[in-house]
């Protein structure tokens, strides 16, 4: 058994009032090193991955520009799922075969979609994370909810995730 994390990007890894939507150009060019992120991510013993719908050369770049493409193992994106997209089962199979995931194994994904999550806990059984600055409800489906990513990441032990698999009788 090991514990692995799955990161969307967009609105996960980083969030909309980060970067400026006045252009392509100013867009990208408002990526930086998020040093709080970058810590938590070097701090964190598991696996990670990243699994988009954007495409190769969106995560490619806001990966690179965020200065932690060196922390995620693989990356999984929209140009590999054959026209289907999150929440389609259809790339979540994708990056079980690609990321070479076991039935063992517990899954923690990070992710601001809904039906994202939704699709991951139904489907997959997986620990969900809802990364989003203004939750005011809670969803069946959502096991945790954090205003920010590095919040999620520095307050998601090994404790407490097997603390909750067994609490909520889920299979190791």
């Amino acid at each position: 058994m090991s514990i692995k994390f799955i990161f969307d990007l967009d609105n996960t890894l980083y969030n909309d009032k980060e970067v400026n939507n006045i252009s392509t150009t100013t867009f990208y060019n408002s990526f930086k090193k998020k040093n709080f992120l970058n810590n938590s991510l070097h701090n964190t013993p598991y696996k990670k991955y990243i699994f988009s719908n954007g495409n190769k050369e969106h995560v490619d770049y806001v990966i690179k520009k965020m200065k932690i493409k060196s922390f995620f193992k693989k990356t999984a994106t929209s140009d590999e799922y054959k026209n289907f997209l999150k929440p389609n089962i259809n790339p979540y199979n994708f990056i079980i075969n690609k990321f070479k995931l076991k039935k063992e194994d517990i899954i923690v994904f990070f992710e601001d979609s809904l039906s994202n999550l939704e699709t991951a806990k139904k489907q997959f059984n997986w620990i969900t994370v809802y990364i989003n600055d203004s939750v005011n409800k809670r969803y069946s489906f959502v096991d945790f909810t954090f205003r920010t990513i590095e919040e999620a990441i520095n307050k998601l032990s090994k404790k407490r995730i097997l603390d909750y698999k067994h609490k909520n009788n889920l299979l190791l």
